[in-house]
């Protein structure tokens, strides 16, 4: 009868606030290695309260100043997921307003076509897209455009004699942004030794960022997606929109 008396309405709700969040926080971490610290998070947390539930104050005690020390842990050792979390949450003005979902997939098809083509004829290219989180800096370092987006344009933009063909581009949800953009090179000890440096720019931002980011290969045409600091690669136009709409569209 204790313990159904302590179980209250208050303590459900808590409870309910509590996993969401920590389901928001492991989406935002998913396929990133600070996932796993989450994991051992949820594990200290389940076992913090079985022991106050069942009344055991010494291991309540210990797991308490154990928790104060692994905070302290997460600091030190998680400091750039924990910048990347703290940018999250303020990506969106509040009064930010989504474009519809016919919008942002007419947007994908111009780029998948532009890829295809670029694909088709090996010319290198490099395209980010933009979701939640701002890319200021690198748009500063290219050439503003914010222009309809076509997959004329996107061709044109890295045909190998046009002015703006180096670096990479970025697109929002509907316009394209900027040209000939700098992204940051991928120090990822794990990557392949043989990927060259425009792959190693699109893992680069996609770590950085929770941008969308197509290389195509120069050499072999292939194309390839980088997504949390993960690469995709050989994928095929169809693979390339089924993805990139997966990604953009689940919440419209």
């Amino acid at each position: 009868m204790e313990f159904i008396r302590f179980i209250n309405w208050k303590t459900i709700v808590e409870t309910l606030i509590l996993w969401m969040v920590i389901y928001r926080i492991f989406l935002f971490l998913k396929d990133t290695k600070a996932v796993y610290l989450l994991k051992g998070i949820i594990i200290l947390v389940v076992s913090l309260f079985v022991f106050q539930v069942l009344g055991l104050p010494v291991l309540t005690k210990i797991l308490t100043y154990l928790f104060t020390f692994f905070l302290i842990f997460i600091v030190i050792i998680f400091q750039p997921e924990l910048r990347n979390g703290l940018i999250h949450l303020g990506k969106r003005h509040i009064f930010y307003i989504e474009p519809k979902r016919e919008e942002i997939e007419k947007t994908l098809k111009e780029i998948v076509s532009a890829v295809g083509s670029l694909s088709r004829k090996k010319v290198g290219a490099l395209i980010a897209i933009k979701r939640e989180m701002g890319l200021k800096s690198y748009i500063e370092s290219g050439v503003v455009l914010n222009a309809d987006l076509t997959s004329e344009l996107l061709q044109n933009i890295f045909y190998p004699s046009s002015p703006l063909h180096d670096g990479g581009v970025i697109s929002g949800e509907t316009k394209l942004i900027a040209a000939s953009c700098l992204f940051p090179l991928s120090d990822n000890p794990g990557l392949e030794k043989t990927l060259g440096m425009r792959h190693r720019a699109a893992v680069g931002l996609s770590e950085n960022s929770d941008a969308l980011v197509i290389s195509v290969s120069e050499e072999s045409g292939f194309i390839s997606l980088a997504i949390n600091g993960q690469l995709t690669r050989n994928l095929t136009p169809d693979d390339l929109l089924t993805i990139l709409k997966g990604q953009l569209t689940r919440s419209h």
